[in-house]
């Protein structure tokens, strides 16, 4: 079971959590980090998604959900380490963009 700290619109903690696969509230939302990971040559680094997830076999960037208790950052750290087996630092990400 996957469990999200719940935020407001104005990414506020609420004091809430929540499970993963089950629909958040109206004005509940919860973070999500992708990273893009570019080497010294400029290349991008992409992966194919499971065919058995929706948009299967698409590519996408690195990225999902940041669990309870860690912030942007550490959820996008621990996603590159889970997903592709690289590990970063904070120093080496660099906010391109929030919404």
């Amino acid at each position: 079971m996957e469990l999200w700290d719940v935020y407001d619109e104005n990414r506020k903690l609420t004091g809430k959590t929540h499970e993963r696969g089950v629909p958040l509230g109206p004005g509940e939302y919860h973070i999500i980090a992708d990273v893009w990971t570019v080497n010294q040559r400029s290349e991008i680094l992409l992966t194919r998604r499971h065919p058995d997830k929706p948009y299967g076999l698409l590519w996408e960037c690195t990225g999902g959900s940041v669990l309870t208790g860690e912030n942007s950052v550490e959820g996008a750290l621990r996603e590159l380490s889970e997903e592709v087996g690289i590990h970063a630092s904070k120093d080496e990400l660099h906010l391109i963009h929030s919404i």
